[in-house]
């Protein structure tokens, strides 16, 4: 089981690599929060950060930490990610793919878990995306997890989004979480979103269907104006566990 070592030891493994990098690729601060129409004491908000090295022939270290404030839900936790990347470039239709893979830990009141799994990213006429598939072990069992997400820039300063993600306790409970938005990029400054996203779930796996309202803003720095990846984490599929 990860411990919170785990976060220590990642900052460690990131240092590593910076010193012997080429360069520092880039960074992100973002901002979400959220609320349930059906439940309107429940909620969440998330604050997170990462960053990103070159280490050299291609390949890239990176690491997120996340903190989630749920409210209506009795607790908090937290999510720290590292990812090796390889960046293949062009490849094929795809602008500047990218294959990494990802350990991670979450940790919430109950005890804390394992996140480990595969990742890539592309983009095709103007359509970014990505996606992983996940195993998540930890104190309140295993789940698999697969997600994927996309932005379209409608024009430079406009764009659309969409995200989708599951999550499966091994035929104990099955959750789904959907969801559409778009945003505004500010030149020099944080990109602004919006989203209305729709959970169907198990009654096992959380507290019902519910539709939900997030809005956010995150501002990306460094040679690449952000990350390769977003952070993994049960958090971001099922909300307060």
């Amino acid at each position: 089981m990860i411990t919170r070592a785990f976060t220590a030891a990642a900052f460690g493994i990131v240092a590593a690599g910076a010193a012997q990098a080429q360069g520092f690729a880039g960074g992100t601060l973002s901002v979400e929060t959220s609320a349930f129409f059906e439940e309107a004491d429940i909620g969440y908000t998330t604050y997170s950060g990462g960053l990103q090295f070159d280490v050299g022939a291609g390949f890239g270290l990176a690491l997120d930490l996340a903190s989630y404030g749920f409210s209506g839900f009795g607790s908090d936790g937290t999510n720290a990610t590292l990812h090796a990347i390889y960046d293949f470039g062009p490849l094929m239709a795809f602008g500047d793919a990218r294959f990494g893979a990802f350990i991670g830990r979450d940790g919430y009141e109950d005890g804390d878990a394992e996140i480990f799994g595969i990742e890539g990213a592309g983009e095709v006429y103007g359509l970014r995306a990505e996606g992983y598939l996940a195993r998540h072990d930890g104190d309140l069992g295993d789940t698999n997890l697969a997600g994927v997400s996309a932005l379209y820039d409608i024009t430079p300063q406009i764009f659309a989004t969409g995200d989708f993600g599951v999550a499966d306790g091994e035929g104990n409970a099955e959750l789904m979480r959907v969801a559409l938005g778009g945003g505004y990029r500010i030149d020099g400054g944080p990109r602004l979103w919006g989203e209305l996203g729709r959970i169907e779930a198990e009654e096992d796996a959380f507290s019902g269907d519910e539709t939900y309202l997030a809005i956010g803003a995150e501002i990306g720095f460094g040679p690449m104006s952000g990350t390769s990846f977003d952070s993994r984490s049960l958090f971001d599929i099922v909300p307060g566990l």
